[in-house]
């Protein structure tokens, strides 16, 4: 069933159409992904979509009653909440839509075949904002995107801008709706908090549209890829991969079809002009007759503008010798203790990823390894005369005021415009977007403006903090692709998944205080960390248990080893998981429109949803028991 449709919309900003006839059609389950340049009008498309913004011209057409979870604004944050309560009223829409079904099953209990129809459509939505296991679904959700269960007490008013951030993105993920729209969702989530978004995402009982520049999440979420471009959205069946490969492959048809057209023409001119005036003269006219009705093949418009990175050529230092080196490393912010006792070393020649779980350390440690700071015990070494380009993720580095080709100057009075102008055309600033103030650039573009002003210096080492932030897919592939020709050493943080595996030679791990390095790359990371995690989950399990049995009674054997054995435990989350599943199936079923008119297919449907949700209680209340 369809649940929104977008008709030839046009969007305008001044003179400018940022949408011009763009349509889109949304359906239930349906995972789209929303790729395209900066400036493109991703976001335009999404606002509209959520209906938060009017088209010019064109036509929105949801369905009836259509629920949406979109938030473009910060929500606000009061004094007062803490993050797990701020998180549970969300938009209020939960509790409103139990009032709702409460009042409808009453109807329904005196055979009302209205209320039977709209309970059905109003129970997909409950269910994606956690059901009646609320509580339960906003802590899963918090902790999965990065927040101690210990943090979930803080008061929302002291929260960083990403923390913020984060809190926002549960609301949505936690918001009873049909249509969940994300925008740049993994921009402050760690790698274990995306890998959780996008298990969330596949699991949703709605459908869901987002807008992102990771390529890995976009495998592993979508079923359609949406690309705006030229003020239209084309559709490609698959995820991204398969969409890559689409539009390589529908481009090079184009130009096949443009070049055969084009020798066609060439050919028939020719003869047109040899014979227009002798014995075939006939013949010409008609020819020409022929190509005046023909319908011209536009010029391919060929790929996206890629943004040109170069870090240089010239560097010091030979491979296989340590660059940076900690020894017994001891690193805080302010009152903070990060890291203790930390020991690591960064190789000439190589690119070392810097990972872990936010708030884990990365930003402050890359800082102290740029020479933004001292640590506060321990010993750094760095190699002799290093020349070191530190990359924040905050952009401080820009001006406050002037234009963008003024940031350049800056740099170096001495250069003149045009190699500046020729500098800044590698980084997709064309003609007056030079002399744009710097104040009013989006993110992208800052990104951009940063990355062009660092190459403009030679530099051994760069420090990278999170430089994909902003960046559309066409910019992340730049970046990439320089990382790989840049001979120099990097240090990078990133939770692009797909940059790492393709420029890392290590990993170093930060978590619980430490520094873990990972000699074989994000794989044996990933593998290592969670073979740990499953491990130490089995031994909670068995030490809770072993407390159950020392404060209980005895228990007949069978029972004991029930408590003891994680095998039973992992079967208990598994059973969870399955009824989870099938009480969404038995939820879309009553969505179908030939059940929900069928009074005897509802309560049928409605009898199984019952008797769904009592075993789904009963194990979870087993599982909240065991823990």
């Amino acid at each position: 069933m369809t649940l929104v449709t977008l008709d030839k919309i046009v969007r305008r900003f001044g003179d400018f159409p940022v949408l011009d006839g763009l349509s889109l059609r949304v359906d239930e389950r349906d995972r789209i992904g929303v790729v395209g340049d900066n400036g493109a009008g991703k976001t335009t498309m999404i606002r509209i979509l959520a209906g938060v913004d009017h088209a010019d011209l064109g036509q929105r057409n949801p369905r009836r009653n259509l629920r949406i979870a979109y938030g473009a604004q910060m929500p606000a944050m009061p004094a007062g909440m803490t993050i797990e309560q701020f998180v549970m009223h969300g938009t209020g829409e939960h509790a409103s839509l139990e009032q709702r079904m409460r009042k409808l099953e009453a109807e329904m209990a005196d055979g009302s075949d209205s209320a039977l129809r709209s309970y059905g459509e109003l129970q997909a939505a409950f269910e994606a904002g956690g059901g009646y296991h609320r509580k339960h679904q906003v802590e899963k959700v918090l902790s999965g995107i990065g927040f101690p269960l210990d943090d979930l007490q803080k008061d929302v008013s002291v929260l960083s801008g990403g923390e913020k951030s984060r809190v926002q993105l549960a609301i949505l993920m936690t918001t009873p709706a049909d249509l969940l729209i994300l925008d740049e969702p993994t921009n402050h989530l760690d790698l274990q908090g995306i890998e959780f978004a996008e298990d969330f995402i596949v699991r949703y009982p709605g459908a869901v549209v987002v807008v992102s520049h990771d390529r890995r999440f976009l495998d592993g979420i979508a079923n359609a890829i949406v690309e705006v471009a030229n003020g239209v959205g084309n559709r490609f069946k698959g995820n991204f991969s398969a969409y890559s490969k689409q539009r390589d492959q529908a481009l090079l048809a184009q130009q096949r079809q443009f070049k055969n057209q084009r020798d066609f023409l060439d050919k028939e001119m020719d003869f047109i002009k040899r014979n227009m005036a002798g014995q075939k003269s006939a013949q010409a006219k008609g020819r020409l007759k022929r190509l005046q009705r023909l319908q011209l093949i536009g010029k391919p418009k060929g790929k996206r503008a890629e943004m040109k990175v170069t870090f240089g050529q010239s560097t010091r230092g030979q491979a296989g010798q340590v660059a940076i080196q900690g020894e017994s490393l001891r690193v805080k912010a302010g009152d903070k203790l990060l890291l203790e006792n930390s020991a690591f070393r960064i190789w000439f020649g190589e690119i070392t990823a810097l990972l872990g779980r936010n708030g884990s350390g990365k930003t402050t440690l890359l800082r102290l390894l740029a020479r933004q700071g001292v640590p506060a015990g321990g010993e750094l070494t760095h190699a002799h005369n290093l020349r070191i380009g530190y990359f924040s993720q905050e952009k401080n580095d820009l001006p406050q005021q002037g234009t963008v080709i003024e940031a350049m100057r800056e740099l170096d009075r001495t250069i003149e415009d045009r190699t500046l102008r020729d500098h800044l055309a590698l980084f997709l600033f064309m003609g007056d977007e030079i002399d744009k103030p710097v104040t009013e650039l989006s993110g992208g573009e800052k990104q951009r403006l940063s990355l062009a002003r660092m190459t403009r210096a030679e530099f051994d080492i760069l420090c990278l903090d999170e430089p994909t932030n902003h960046l559309d897919v066409a910019g992340t592939e730049g970046l990439e692709q320089a990382l790989k020709e840049f001979p120099g050493t990097v240090v990078l943080i990133t939770h692009d998944r797909q940059l790492v595996e393709q420029v890392a030679d290590r990993v170093l791990w930060v978590e619980n205080g430490t520094v873990r390095t990972f000699d074989q790359g994000l794989e044996q990371c990933q593998r290592v960390l969670a073979a740990e995690r499953s491990a130490a989950r089995a031994a909670e399990s068995q030490a809770k248990g072993r407390e159950v049995a020392k404060a209980e009674p005895p228990k007949p054997a069978r029972e004991t080893g029930k408590i003891r054995n994680p095998l039973l435990f992992a079967r208990l989350e598994a059973k969870i998981m399955t009824l989870e599943s099938d009480i969404e199936a038995v939820q879309a079923a009553m969505l179908e429109p030939g059940n929900y008119s069928s009074a005897g297919k509802m309560k049928e449907l409605q009898a199984q949803e019952v008797q769904l949700k009592a075993d789904l209680s009963t194990a979870y209340a087993e599982w909240e028991n065991w823990h």
